[in-house]
């Protein structure tokens, strides 16, 4: 949750949503000897808004569950000073948990821990001679972390039993990889089966650049996606 991509995201909104403030004018008319109470009513441009209000609520796509807290701050129904100053409010509270690492769900501390445990197995398990049960375990985290890139964005298969090559697909289809990366998961996933199926051919350093690759992965990941 704390990936460039976000941040230049909600850094670029909250300077967006300061430029639509900017816009603020006074509404109502004269006409007729028409009277105010509290003043006459102020607004925002309507168009700077709606822009602003649809990044805002892509912007809640784009941090998935923990962002659904927000959504209904970026629902805005009128184009005030009040909604634009809500609005860019939650846009500094999201930076700033952002910021404290706040955005962290437990359920991702315990994932990630449990990958680690995984990881320190299938180490044992090489530096021993084990290769293929260490590339059976390097499969299972590459599965498990490609299921949870397709529940975040939205494009987990249908099949009640999705395969590595269905959740690459899909997550490929849905343009949330590219093409390259899509042929990475699809290397370290033949390697992944070779060892499921006890390929002869299967050698350890095949197994070895698997886990590599795969921690790899999940650092960039921890600092784009999830």
């Amino acid at each position: 949750m704390t990936s460039p991509i976000l941040q230049t995201t909600i850094n670029g909104l909250i300077d967006e949503g300061r430029a639509v403030l900017a816009t603020e004018f006074e509404g109502g008319t004269r006409a007729h000897g028409a009277s105010y109470l509290m003043g006459r009513p102020r607004f925002v441009s309507l168009q700077a808004f709606a822009k602003w209000q649809t990044g805002c609520l892509n912007l809640v796509r784009m941090l998935g569950e923990a962002g659904q807290q927000w959504k209904d701050d970026f629902a805005q129904k009128k184009n005030t000073p009040v909604s634009a100053t809500r609005m860019l409010g939650t846009l500094e509270g999201i930076a700033d948990s952002m910021t404290k690492g706040l955005l962290i769900k437990v359920e991702d501390i315990v994932r990630a821990e449990a990958f680690e445990n995984l990881f320190e197995q299938a180490d044992h398990l090489l530096s021993e001679g084990y290769f293929l049960a260490a590339g059976v375990l390097g499969r299972a985290v590459l599965e498990e972390h490609l299921r949870k890139l397709c529940d975040l964005t939205k494009c987990r298969p249908t099949k009640s039993k999705p395969t590595i090559n269905d959740f690459n697909g899909n997550l490929y289809k849905g343009k949330h990889i590219n093409l390259t990366q899509m042929k990475h998961f699809e290397s370290l996933a033949s390697i992944g089966n070779a060892a499921a199926h006890n390929d002869k051919k299967l050698t350890a350093n095949e197994v070895e650049r698997l886990l590599r690759d795969i921690r790899d992965i999940l650092v960039k990941s921890s600092s784009s996606f999830d």
